[in-house]
């Protein structure tokens, strides 16, 4: 009896780590989820900001082309790296008025990546400088010369020149 248990408490084990360690494996792979074909480029207005592993989010208003307003948001670094290059937790406050530039998600998912953001008040600029995916399969040299994702071509807006005035990204080293 005692070795039925710990064969089945062996097999229930094995099972489970085979099962999480695919999800860790899997963390990084942006390939299947973002795509790396078109890009958003709009004005949007912060409505919540999430400080927290593994990545900072930021969730804000846009428009689309038809004026309907939706809810996006997007991942950036960790917490440790945002600290790096001087974000805090309270870098972002709800009704921050932004210029915001990142990769959308496939399909009809609101969420995006490898963004660059610039804050409409003072122009200060974060995010990164228009690179992404660190030269992975899916890496996009200038994010800038992807053409922008159908219905949001008439909300495009132009982002300010980048002068590169802000500590390099620790993902983009």
């Amino acid at each position: 009896m005692t070795r039925r248990l710990s064969a089945r408490s062996l097999l229930m084990t094995l099972g489970f780590l085979a099962g999480s360690s695919s999800i860790i494996l899997a963390h990084h792979g942006t390939a299947g989820v973002y795509d790396f074909t078109h890009r958003i480029t709009t004005k949007a207005t912060v409505t919540k900001y999430v400080w927290s592993n593994p990545h900072v989010q930021v969730y804000f208003t846009l428009k689309n082309d038809q004026g309907e307003e939706q809810t996006w948001g997007i991942e950036t670094v960790s917490p440790g790296n945002a600290l790096a290059n001087g974000w805090t937790k309270s870098t972002f406050k709800a009704g921050d008025e932004l210029l915001v530039s990142f990769v959308p998600a496939k399909g009809d998912r609101f969420f995006g990546n490898c963004p660059q953001i610039v804050f409409v008040a003072d122009g200060k600029r974060l995010g990164g400088r228009g690179t992404c995916g660190g030269g992975a399969v899916e890496a996009v040299a200038d994010m800038s010369k992807l053409p922008v994702k159908p219905g949001y071509t008439k909300v495009e807006v132009k982002m300010p020149k980048d002068e590169g005035k802000r500590p390099e990204s620790v993902q983009e080293k």
